[in-house]
């Protein structure tokens, strides 16, 4: 489903990624919940501040939840890419929070406004919590990580901001399964990194869905550059 030519609808949210936002009619819909999915090495945490990013340069103030990074040593890897998360920080346009997973299960469990509340403060509009991986592998049981899960994204749509959820799972393109975490999201971008029969390795993205939007279901080509992601909407890659 070819969509390059398309009329970007008024509630899209740009991601700074020109070749995504020509797959999904313009960028993510806003106040979505968008899971982004991918193993270790496939810039999940790069799309993600990437994400933010081009609200930076459109005056929206970012917020970075994270549950494991380590603040300056993130700040070092994404100035590599141009974005001085410092300087934003200075000027009050981003937000660095620093949540252990624990924290972030008390914070749903007692329906606590704590983050909301830092979200309403600063008027942020875009929101990334890095990674729900860590925070799932809490819960003992399947029903106790599916309750808490839906208890977070009920928590995350509340805010009433695009959010990107990053999550780290091992992605195949003949290989992906439905979850939890997939159903409650309104959208879910796959990224994969893949190695050809030759031993070549390839990065690829996929739209594998995405509420409310005619999105294009092909799997593209996609390269890590020195100014962030760059996705080849015209590339099918598989």
């Amino acid at each position: 489903m070819a969509i390059a030519n398309q009329i970007v609808k008024d509630d899209r949210v740009p991601t700074g990624i020109v070749g995504l936002d020509r797959l999904t009619e313009g960028g993510f819909e806003k106040g979505s919940a968008v899971l982004v999915a991918a193993g270790g090495g496939s810039g999940k945490s790069i799309l993600a501040t990437q994400f933010l990013a081009e609200g930076i340069k459109h005056s929206e103030t970012g917020i970075y939840i994270s549950f494991e990074e380590n603040k300056d040593r993130f700040y070092k890897h994404m100035l590599v890419f141009g974005w001085d998360l410092k300087a934003f920080e200075e000027q009050g346009r981003f937000i660095f929070l620093k949540y252990s997973p624990e924290r972030i299960a008390k914070i749903v469990k007692e329906k606590s406004k704590e983050i909301e509340n830092s979200i309403k403060e600063v008027e942020a509009k875009r929101i990334v919590i890095d990674s729900l991986s860590a925070y799932t592998a809490l819960f003992d049981t399947e029903a106790e990580k599916r309750r808490m899960l839906v208890a977070l994204f009920d928590m995350i749509k509340e805010w009433e901001c695009t959010t990107v959820v990053v999550a780290e799972e091992d992605q195949h393109p003949d290989q992906h399964h439905s979850s939890v975490m997939g159903f409650m999201a309104d959208a879910i971008i796959l990224l994969y990194n893949e190695r050809e029969p030759r031993g070549l390795r390839y990065r690829a993205i996929e739209v594998f869905k995405m509420r409310g939007t005619k999105h294009d279901s092909k799997i593209c080509s996609m390269k890590i550059t020195d100014h962030g992601i760059e996705v080849y909407p015209d590339t099918v890659v598989l």
